[in-house]
């Protein structure tokens, strides 16, 4: 590994540290009672609340199990263990879905998680010493699971590489509203990177844009239109739309639309205001059942209350 500056006997001796004060779990196979104990040390898996909360857990990983040789095992490095761990015992990786399969209940994992920042040396990138540690436990264990025996820097998907990604590989979707003054006119309200996230955005799968560009034309109930281009104006049976722009965020989007749809995009039950209390960041959810889905939890506790859920999230439910 060519870093610059070069590894020294510090980052070796850290190393050291770090694999004797590792923690041997069970394999957090779905659905089962292994889950609970190892996302409390792991992390948890959920994305958007481990993008509001910051609370990432970055270290190694290695997957073996009971009555097996050392060396048969998976070696691995993430910025978040909670997350990548899981990718693992879902199957979600080709190079080690039958080997954890065959673990079965017999399955253990060793986290070997990094000190706080203030241990490790200044002088290094958090991804750099991950790649220096994996190798140093490459070379102790020579797990016989891995394709390479070579560490590689893994993607942080963080606000900023997701946006990037979405900008690579995805299609703008332009969202218009029809105005009610004048008749004839559309707004220009907002723009996303891809459909797929418009649609979750709005609360639904991420298919949900793409089809109703293919089945309905772009068209929502009459009154929202999805454009995979700009536009002047558009012509329909005749009738001239020209647009008009009232570009707003997306939390007003989701009001906008509610409102102008009186009821919102066919949601179950109540609409759910979540606000994180740290950041300020204001959600709106189309249902107890999808605030739940969203940040883990049970629907029952979405409910007018005094005291902040979890200590940070004030909720209201909007009538």
């Amino acid at each position: 590994m060519c870093f610059t500056p070069p590894i020294t006997q510090t980052h070796f001796n850290l190393c050291v540290s770090i694999i004797e004060r590792r923690i041997t779990l069970d394999l957090p196979l779905p659905h089962t009672d292994k889950v609970v104990p190892f996302s409390k040390i792991a992390g948890i898996e959920n994305l958007e609340s481990l993008r509001k909360s910051g609370k990432y857990i970055p270290g190694c990983y290695r997957i073996w199990g009971l009555n097996n040789s050392d060396d048969l095992c998976y070696i691995g490095q993430s910025t978040h263990l909670g997350l990548r761990v899981k990718y693992h015992t879902k199957g979600q990786n080709k190079n080690t879905r039958e080997f954890c399969i065959n673990l079965g209940d017999q399955g253990k994992v060793d986290l070997f998680i990094l000190p706080p920042l203030n241990e490790i040396p200044s002088d290094i990138f958090i991804t750099q010493f991950l790649c220096v540690l994996e190798q140093y436990l490459i070379f102790k264990y020579r797990p016989k699971i891995n394709k390479l025996l070579v560490a590689m820097p893994g993607i942080i998907w963080n606000k900023d590489t997701i946006t990037k990604h979405r900008k690579k590989v995805g299609k703008k979707i332009y969202i218009y509203i029809k105005s009610v003054n004048p008749k004839n006119n559309l707004e220009f309200i907002f723009m996303c990177d891809s459909a797929s996230y418009a649609s979750q955005l709005l609360g639904h799968e991420r298919s949900w844009i793409t089809n109703i560009l293919k089945r309905d034309k772009g068209w929502y109930k009459d009154k929202l239109y999805f454009s995979l281009i700009p536009l002047n104006e558009l012509e329909i049976k005749g009738k001239i739309y020209g647009i008009a722009k009232n570009l707003k965020n997306i939390n007003k989007v989701k009001s906008y639309i509610y409102k102008l749809l009186k009821g919102g995009l066919s949601r179950k039950g109540k609409m759910i205001r979540v606000t994180n209390t740290i950041n300020k960041e204001v959600i709106l959810y189309r249902s107890k059942r999808e605030g739940a889905r969203y940040l883990k939890a049970d629907p029952t506790s979405f409910y007018n209350r005094d005291k902040l859920f979890r200590g940070i999230y004030k909720i209201e439910v909007l009538e």
